[in-house]
C-alpha cells in the first residue's frame, strides 16, 4: 500500500479507470479534487525537501503536444528520431544533482493517468516515419517509472506498446534495480537503461536509489533473460578519486556480466542548463556536486573541457579493454 500525505485529483479524470485502480493501491490523510495539476504542482518558492519527505500525489490529465523532440543534452545513440514523452513528474530519489530539481519548484509526485493518448500519439508519429525509419523514444526522463511500477503499472504497459510496434524503440531508465518479468528476449525494441555509478557516489549524491550490487545483479539477471540492456555511465561526477572509482565501477560490472551482451553504452560528464543550475543550486545549498566552479558554454554549465575529455576517454577506454568481440561504436558520448 502506497502512503500519502495528500492526493490531489483533476475532477475531469476523477472516474478514470486508472485514478480509480491507483487510488485502491493507496492510503492519504486528505483528498481533495482540483480544475488543473499546475494550480498546486506549479506554485513557486515551494520547499521539495520538506515535499519529498511528505509526499502528496497528483492524478491528472495531460493534454497538448505529448512527445517532444529530444534535447541536445541527451544522448540520442544515434537515432535521427529521438523523442521523449513524461508521463509522470519526479521521482522517488533523491538525487543531488538532478535536473528535476532545477526544472520544478514542486516536489509532489504527478501521474498522468491517461497515457493511453500518449499512446495514440506515438502511433501517428510512427505512421508518419518514412520506411525503414525508427523512433527511438525515452519514457523515463522526469522520473523512475520502474520505482513507481507496482502504482502505476506503466513499465508493463510500454512494454506491451514495444512488442506491438516493432517499429519503436522504447527507453525506460532506471537508477533502480528492476526483476526481469521472464519474457524480454520477446521485446527486443524495449531498450533497458540502467545508469550505474560508483558505490561512493550513490552514497554521497543518489539518495535513496538501489545500490551498485543490486543494481548489477539487475543487469545480469535482464541480460540471461534475453532483454536489452543498455549501460549508462552517465553522468559521470567529479570527485578528487573520480578514476580510481569509476575504473573499480567498471571491474565490477565485468566480474558481474558479459559486457559485449550490452547493446550499448552511454557515458557522459555531468551538464545542465545555466537556468536549471541557479535553482538547483537553491535547492542543495551545500552539495559538492552541484557547486563545483563550473564553465558555461552556450547556456549549459560543464566541466572544462580537458576534464570532460580526460573522465570520457578514461571511461570508455576501459569499458573497451573489456571487450573481447566488439568495437568503438558501443561508446556514446556526451
Amino acid at each position: 500500500m502506497w502512503s500519502f500525505n495528500h492526493i490531489y485529483i483533476e475532477n475531469d479524470i476523477k472516474d478514470h479507470p486508472r485514478t480509480r485502480e491507483i487510488l485502491s493501491k493507496c492510503s492519504w490523510r486528505g483528498i481533495f479534487y482540483i480544475d488543473r495539476y499546475l494550480k498546486i504542482f506549479g506554485r513557486k518558492k515551494q520547499d521539495i525537501h520538506f515535499q519529498m519527505k511528505n509526499r502528496s500525489l497528483i492524478l491528472a490529465r495531460a493534454s497538448g503536444e505529448l512527445l517532444y523532440r529530444g534535447s541536445p543534452m541527451c544522448q540520442d545513440y544515434g537515432r535521427k528520431q529521438f523523442y521523449y514523452t513524461s508521463t509522470m513528474k519526479n521521482c522517488l530519489y533523491d538525487c543531488e544533482y538532478c535536473y528535476l530539481k532545477g526544472m520544478y519548484d514542486c516536489g509532489y509526485i504527478v501521474i498522468f493517468v491517461n497515457i493511453e493518448d500518449v499512446f495514440a500519439q506515438a502511433e501517428r508519429r510512427l505512421d508518419l516515419l518514412a520506411d525503414g525509419e525508427r523512433m527511438y523514444l525515452s519514457v523515463s526522463f522526469d522520473t523512475d517509472l520502474y520505482s513507481f511500477e507496482s502504482l502505476s503499472g506503466y513499465c508493463g504497459l510500454w512494454k506491451e506498446f514495444a512488442r506491438e510496434h516493432p517499429g519503436a524503440e522504447i527507453e525506460i531508465r532506471t537508477k533502480g534495480a528492476p526483476s526481469p518479468d521472464g519474457d524480454e528476449g520477446e521485446v527486443p525494441n524495449l531498450i533497458h537503461a540502467y545508469t550505474l555509478s560508483p558505490q561512493q557516489i550513490i552514497d554521497r549524491f543518489e539518495h535513496n536509489t538501489a545500490p551498485l550490487s543490486a543494481r548489477i545483479r539487475s543487469v545480469a539477471r535482464m541480460l540471461s533473460s534475453g532483454g536489452t540492456v543498455r549501460i549508462c555511465i552517465d553522468p559521470i561526477i567529479y570527485v578528487r578519486d573520480w578514476k580510481e572509482l569509476y575504473g573499480s565501477l567498471i571491474d565490477s560490472m565485468v566480474r558481474a556480466f558479459d559486457i559485449d551482451r550490452v547493446m550499448d553504452f552511454g557515458i557522459g560528464t555531468f551538464r545542465i542548463s545555466r537556468e536549471y543550475l541557479k535553482r538547483l543550486r537553491r535547492a542543495e545549498p551545500h552539495s559538492e556536486a552541484v557547486w563545483y566552479p563550473f564553465e558555461i558554454k552556450d547556456g549549459y554549465a560543464v566541466y572544462p573541457e580537458t576534464l570532460q575529455e580526460q573522465m570520457i576517454l578514461f571511461t570508455s577506454d576501459r569499458i573497451m579493454s573489456f571487450s573481447k568481440s566488439r568495437k568503438n561504436d558501443i561508446i556514446f558520448r556526451a
